[in-house]
């Protein structure tokens, strides 16, 4: 009798499943029609807005550009001292027959703000045919010389301005009349500090001189016609040049008294009828004073003493002397 075995023997059976897809030129036939059908449709679109584009285009063109209600007529300039309507045309290249939807606004302000005496410009079109341009222009603080760089000490058309920026312009011919009450801020050559027009001044010079023109500003605002040159004398001193020829040496600081010193000579010169030639307002007492005719140096002088019954004679300085001594 055959034993049964406790072990019951398993047999795995691996299927294999073979797909296979099934094309027919029927079937790939159809399949191109769809994908034509597609296709047309996407291109149709297209068409039509393209079609729709050139219609809009075209409607701008015959409504706009084309039309002559928006040609130019008229050019609007804000009054200023820099450029007329002509000298403004002749700059920007304006074709005057030209269509205002034609002109590039934003490349006609570009042209104008590179102008340096030009602080900043807007063009705006106002219709049907106007173009309207406002400039703000520079406002000069000063004139600006250094005969070594090439920018002589005159006050006139081409000469160097400086506005109250610090930023350095060529005097254009509608500001030469209005700025000939300003002073010239006279500067010498500096190798690290070149002057640059169209740029800002960082010349050490120019700081110190403007630092003087300011006060008399402040201080004496009426004043400021009467000054004809400030320059830097040296590494301590500032030289004042009135239009009256009074050559003032100034201090680096302490200008407040020193321009009150300089008010009080020369109003006391003006009452007695004499000028002064020098004045060194540096002392605070025995301030060093020649007259436009003395020939010697200035040098300080002790103010004289009165003594009881004597009536001492003095010169027309020594008066001055005195005059400041009195704080």
């Amino acid at each position: 009798m055959r034993q049964r075995t406790s072990k019951t023997r398993r047999h795995r059976h691996h299927v294999k499943v073979l797909k296979s897809e099934v094309m027919s030129p029927r079937i790939a036939w159809i399949t191109f029609l769809g994908a034509i059908r597609t296709l047309t449709k996407i291109a149709m679109a297209i068409g039509l807005l393209l079609a729709a584009a050139y219609g809009i285009r075209t409607a701008i063109e015959h409504t706009f550009h084309r039309n002559p209600d928006f040609q130019l007529k008229a050019i609007n300039l804000s009054p200023n001292e820099v450029l007329d309507e002509a000298e403004l045309v002749e700059l920007l290249e304006i074709d005057l027959a030209a269509n205002i939807f034609d002109v590039d606004v934003d490349e006609l302000e570009s042209k104008l703000t590179a102008q340096p005496a030009i602080a900043a410009a807007r063009v705006e079109r106002n219709l049907p045919g106007t173009l309207d341009f406002r400039l703000t222009t520079r406002k000069p603080a000063a004139w600006i010389a250094c005969p070594e760089e090439g920018f002589p000490a005159t006050r006139d058309i081409g000469s160097l301005l400086v506005d109250h920026e610090g930023f350095t312009y060529r005097c254009p011919a509608g500001q030469v009349d209005l700025n000939q009450s300003l002073p010239i801020l006279a500067l010498s050559k500096n190798e690290d500090h070149p002057i640059r027009v169209g740029k800002n001044l960082d010349h050490p010079q120019y700081t110190e001189t403007l630092r003087l023109l300011k006060s008399v500003v402040s201080q004496s605002p009426n004043e400021l016609r009467a000054v004809d040159t400030i320059s830097q004398a040296n590494a301590w001193s500032l030289n004042l040049v009135t239009r009256g020829g009074t050559t003032a040496t100034f201090g680096l600081g302490d200008h407040a008294r020193q321009l009150e010193y300089l008010g009080r000579a020369l109003d006391h010169a003006r009452r007695k009828g004499y000028e002064i030639g020098t004045i060194n307002l540096i002392p605070r007492r025995n301030v060093p004073i020649t007259l436009s005719e003395d020939t010697p140096p200035p040098r300080a002088i002790p103010v004289m003493e009165e003594t009881p019954g004597e009536t001492p004679t003095r010169s027309q300085a020594d008066d001055l002397r005195t005059l400041l001594n009195r704080n």
